[in-house]
């Protein structure tokens, strides 16, 4: 058979029809339900190119139409062949109700879609498409023969295809498109009440016309039995026999269940019609299918997965408009990041970390109220936008967050673990404010919740107070990077003593770093360490202190071994994030011949829980050498007493803000008191921090605090001076 040229343009609105123009539109409802489907064939009850999407007629196409007449397939079912080039094609009857035959479709599909669906499969997928091309195709061969088969009226499924046509792919970025395609829906199928709900993401939308009477109560009423009846039989329901009285108004109910991609029911999506209106018919069942597998779509491209809050993109277009359209005065961001996640997921595998990302999201969503939008903006933060409310309500709002995730610890059979987050706060300053400006002033205020020792909510700083404080930062980084280059640092040395069997005997030191500013000035390290850490200068300066410790000490070689104290080195985070730092410490000892045994490595508790596995390995490949671990500023944070059989260490090092408060606090008191006990049941010895005078010293013997570090028990000196005059401290009680 020769080809007959349709359309010169090749356009897919081509028709070999004078009504075939519009058939375009079956076409793309076909690619909208299958986008990797090749060629589309419309052909009429004789065999006549009716429209095709090539603009031409494709003869392999046409050569399964035989093979159609031969089976006799009838419309509903179909099935797949291969054309005479080997590509396969879906190929249907297409009958009226009255089984008169109407035509037929041919559809190219993909080498990927033949492996994957079946005939029936395919008819399935394409039902509401197939349905509506059905009515056209009647009600034109129903149109009188002398005149064009141009239908002066709608066909009665008119609506329903507008329906189909109007659920785009460009709405899955649109933050109302739920609502409208539900509202569409609705519409187009003669409802007066419908409802999309799926408790898992507490996600419920309805939508009720005017003249429908007790539509929030008959949705309330009915939802629970609905979700129920589609959860047990995962299948449609259709009730077109209306119950008698009722406080309510009788309807007609059809319901959908709603599919996750693992075919689970998640939810339903429910059409209510009126008793007097039309019954609900299998042409409504496919369409409402349909409708469910889209409403999927959009939600999946819309909300978070895991929390059912909007994702940030959505998020974003919601503030944005809020921010352009109203006033921006007392408009106010949260910005939420849970601490410590990480550990978590280290501790007891990711599934425990989705948990408290769902329960930490639950605790946002309650929180944001009916006007604030919530959302999930990255793996562990979540973002809320409060309209009308300034930063001190923003703050309120924060405290009431804070204490609930508080309440959600992580229990695994006996191993527990509290949950908390770190707020920031930002208000919105200036007419038609950028949503992305709020976000970040936000979060830089939770960075520095998190710095502060996290659990807690800080608002961001005045503009000109941040630029100052990074600038100044800057120029920190560019001296340590100067020091690091010119050699302009200074070991110190401060003694570690017993407090009780070893009573005033030196047991160690720790070493600690001083940079010297171009004007010779000795600098503390509370002024150089955060922009260090800023800029990631820190596992630099480590290694300083330990090239500079073995320097120190190289000349002693194997005797250090015979000395009764050790050298603490302190080790940061990024190093201990970098995995490649023991590897260095132990080939500088190896090639100066110093004895592992005579050092001590400290990493501070927070650094330790941060990066858990990585702490582990740094832990067990030192231990394994010869090397002794402490565990710093012990009782700062939460979770560490769960996790010390995974890091077996040497000393537990208490945090000094506890020591200076043990003679008045008496919560500081019991967690001093408390650790020490710990130490001892686990084996390790305890040192207190800060031990700054006599009473306090006294008090952390009779709470069984074994050793003490701090101005009382001894200054810190050049490095140099203390390891050649080693002197021990004598200890006077001062208790009568």
């Amino acid at each position: 058979m020769s080809e007959t040229p349709i359309s010169a343009s090749g356009d897919d609105k081509a028709s070999a029809s004078p009504s075939g123009g519009s058939y375009a539109p079956y076409g793309q409802l076909v690619k909208m339900l299958m986008p990797s489907v090749g060629s589309i064939a419309i052909y009429g009850p004789d065999g006549e190119l009716v429209w095709c999407s090539d603009g031409y007629e494709r003869p392999d196409l046409r050569g399964l139409l035989e093979s159609l007449r031969a089976s006799d397939t009838v419309a509903g079912r179909g099935k797949v062949e291969s054309t005479s080039a080997g590509v396969p094609a879906f190929v249907s009857g297409l009958r009226g109700t009255d089984l008169r035959p109407l035509g037929s479709i041919v559809i190219e599909l993909s080498h990927t879609q033949n492996s994957r669906y079946s005939g029936s499969m395919v008819a399935s997928l394409l039902r509401p498409v197939l349905d509506c091309l059905e009515s056209r195709l009647g009600f034109e061969a129903a149109a009188p023969q002398s005149e064009p088969a141009v239908p002066q009226s709608e066909p009665a499924d008119a609506g329903s295809f507008d329906l189909l046509l109007s659920i785009d792919e460009n709405d899955r970025e649109d933050s109302s498109a739920l609502e409208r395609l539900l509202r569409h829906c609705v519409e187009h199928l003669g409802c007066v009440i419908g409802a999309f709900l799926v408790p898992d993401k507490n996600l419920a939308i309805s939508c009720t016309l005017d003249d429908a009477s007790g539509g929030s109560q008959l949705l309330d009423r009915t939802q629970k039995h609905l979700l129920a009846w589609a959860q047990l039989n995962n299948r449609p329901m259709v009730v077109n026999r209306v119950a008698g009285a009722s406080d309510v108004a009788p309807y007609k109910i059809l319901s959908c269940p709603v599919r996750d991609p693992h075919n689970r029911v998640t939810g339903l999506i429910a059409l209510f019609r009126s008793a007097s209106a039309d019954d609900f018919e299998l042409r409504d069942v496919r369409i409402l299918e349909f409708v469910s597998r889209k409403a999927v779509g959009i939600l999946g491209s819309q909300h978070d997965v895991l929390t059912g809050l909007e994702n940030r993109l959505i998020f974003e277009r919601r503030a944005q408009g809020q921010l352009d359209v109203e006033s921006p005065a007392g408009h106010s961001v949260l910005y939420i990041d849970i601490d410590k996640l990480q550990a978590i997921n280290e501790a007891f595998g990711f599934h425990a970390g989705d948990e408290v990302i769902q329960r930490v999201g639950d605790v946002v969503r309650r929180h944001a109220g009916g006007e604030g939008l919530a959302s999930r903006i990255g793996s562990d933060r979540f973002a809320i936008l409060l309209p009308r409310r300034g930063a001190p309500d923003a703050a309120e709002v924060g405290k009431r967050i804070l204490a609930a995730a508080s309440q959600l610890g992580y229990v695994d059979g006996a191993e527990s673990v509290p949950v908390s987050v770190s707020i920031g706060v930002a208000a919105a300053s200036a007419p038609r404010e950028r949503i992305a400006h709020l976000l970040a002033s936000a979060e830089l205020a939770c960075k520095r919740a998190k710095q502060q020792g996290r659990n807690r909510i800080a608002t961001h700083e005045d503009a000109s107070t941040a630029t100052l404080t990074r600038t100044r930062q800057l120029f920190a980084a560019t001296s340590l990077q100067d020091a690091l280059k010119n050699n302009d640092f200074r070991l110190e040395a401060q003694p570690i003593v017993g407090l009780r069997a070893r009573e005033g005997e030196l047991v160690g030191y720790e070493l600690l770093v001083r940079m010297r500013s171009p004007t010779g000035e000795l600098l503390a390290p509370d002024k150089f360490l955060d922009a260090a850490e800023r800029y990631e200068l820190l596992p630099a300066l480590d290694r300083w202190v330990m090239c500079s410790t073995i320097d120190a000490l190289r000349a002693q070689g194997p005797s250090l071994a015979d000395l009764p104290y050790c050298f603490a080195v302190n080790v940061s985070a990024q190093s201990i994030a970098s995995g490649k730092y023991s590897t260095f410490v132990l080939e500088q000892l190896a090639q100066a011949g110093l004895p592992a045994a005579a050092f001590c490595f400290e990493i501070k508790e927070a650094a330790a829980v941060n990066h858990l596995q990585a702490a582990e390995q740094f832990i067990r490949e030192l231990t394994r050498a010869g090397c002794k671990i402490a565990l710093d500023d012990f009782g700062s944070g939460l979770s560490s007493l769960a996790h010390l059989k995974r890091l077996p260490v040497q000393y537990l090092k208490i945090d000094g803000r506890f020591v200076r408060r043990v003679l008045e606090d008496r919560v500081a008191e019991s967690i001093v008191s408390g650790i020490a006990k710990a130490a001892r049941t686990l084996g390790v010895s305890a040192i207190a921090e800060h031990v700054e005078s006599g009473p306090i010293a006294d008090r952390l013997r009779e709470l069984d605090v074994e050793y003490g570090q701090g101005f009382y028990l001894g200054r810190p000196q050049a490095f140099g001076k203390a390891i050649s005059q080693p002197q021990p401290i004598a200890l006077r009680s001062t208790v009568s």
